[in-house]
């Protein structure tokens, strides 16, 4: 597959989530100089990373406020989806579905 490809060879990791910031894919390049995705190649990136991916979500210390999303990394799951919530958001944790059972990151 292409976008696997590109993926793997261009990107740290890369995610979005389902519904904030405009489900917008976010994600750290290798280079800096990498292409982004064209509208086609969106969605198709998006497929890729639920598939292959890691389904998590991030919540505030209440755990009232949540927010889902999906990661995709050579190396695994890493805290920057809930870096990035808990600046915009104020979310502390962290959570990941393995199998059936979400777990804490």
């Amino acid at each position: 597959m292409k976008i696997k490809k590109r993926i793997d060879e261009d990107f740290e990791y890369i995610y979005f989530f389902k519904d904030a910031f405009n489900s917008k894919l976010i994600g750290r390049p290798y280079l800096i100089n990498v292409d982004g995705f064209n509208a086609e190649e969106i969605k198709e990136v998006k497929d890729f990373i639920k598939k292959n991916g890691e389904e998590f979500y991030t919540v505030d210390d209440d755990g009232l406020d949540k927010t889902s999303g999906y990661y995709y990394s050579k190396d695994g799951l890493d805290f920057e989806p809930l870096d990035k919530m808990m600046a915009d958001s104020g979310h502390t944790q962290m959570y990941y579905r393995e199998g059936r059972q979400w777990k804490q990151l």
